[in-house]
């Protein structure tokens, strides 16, 4: 049974994220682990912070988080569902957990730490995406669950080092029932002399999954590209694979009212090189 780990800051973002967590959990047969982290501020003091105020803290959020896990059963009474809280930031909370337990199927995050009125990739999901080992699945605020018919990888057609990424993505697309699009975006004109090739090897690991494969010329604007693309393709999740000093970069820079993120409604799911880090 594969294992799919939400986290939860109590905010409506996260909220709606594990709610999402909870249906693709149900659909898929798996099971379902929702993890609440809380750090204490450091305070260059004599006086230590008390005890009572930190127990006192945890123990909050242990209320919380056995009260979501009861009314999750509640409304999905087959599914395996788990509540933990642990003491650290969220990244550090989800490695070690999948560490001292078992590897996720999928992690979950829709966690806004500006607010709900921020853009939904905020920090923590752009962290996760980059360096966390597993594949991260970001919720946009508000979007609510519907079976995964149509998935999209955004492929910068290089194989070295995606091993594990494409072979996370058939798995995941076969998992799913999915049909797997894989679009490749290329700046140049196209003409008899450059027609593109898909790298041979990456073709012969997603081959299980049956993958269309599209190549687009003369592409100016990559996010605007790819949004079109999920339009006109009616895609229920779009793929990246977040490798250093590739578009990747762009799509998540620090102004992020350009970022592809910004203006998409459908989840971005972010599978990783052979190495993370």
């Amino acid at each position: 049974m594969p294992l799919i780990i939400t986290a939860t800051d109590f905010s409506t973002v996260a909220e709606n994220a594990a709610n999402y967590a909870c249906q693709l959990a149900a659909a898929q047969n798996a099971r379902l682990v929702i993890i609440h982290s809380f750090v204490f501020p450091v305070i260059f003091s004599d006086v230590p912070m008390p005890a009572s105020l930190i127990n006192d803290t945890q123990n909050d959020a242990e209320e919380r988080v056995k009260e979501m896990v009861a009314n999750y059963k509640k409304s999905y009474p087959s599914l395996d569902i788990q509540g933990l809280v642990i003491d650290g930031d969220i990244i550090n909370s989800l490695e070690e957990y999948a560490e001292d337990n078992e590897e996720p199927w999928l992690v979950v995050l829709g966690n806004s730490t500006a607010g709900d009125q921020a853009t939904w990739i905020d920090s923590n999901v752009v962290h996760a995406f980059k360096h966390l080992k597993y594949p991260v699945l970001a919720v946009p605020p508000g979007l609510t669950y519907s079976p995964v018919k149509k998935i999209c990888l955004a492929f910068d057609n290089k194989h070295s080092g995606n091993t594990t990424a494409l072979t996370q993505l058939a798995d995941i697309a076969i998992e799913l029932n999915a049909e797997l699009q894989v679009l490749n975006m290329q700046d140049d004109v196209h003409n008899r002399d450059n027609d593109t090739d898909i790298d041979e090897e990456a073709v012969k690991i997603l081959a299980p999954a049956k993958p269309h494969f599209n190549v687009m010329y003369e592409i100016r604007n990559i996010d605007e590209t790819l949004q079109n693309f999920v339009r006109e393709k009616d895609i229920d999740w779009l793929i990246l694979i977040p490798r250093k000093y590739s578009f990747f970069e762009g799509l998540f820079h620090k102004s992020q009212s350009k970022a592809i993120a910004h203006h998409s409604h459908i989840p971005v799911l972010a599978l990783h090189e052979t190495h993370v880090g």
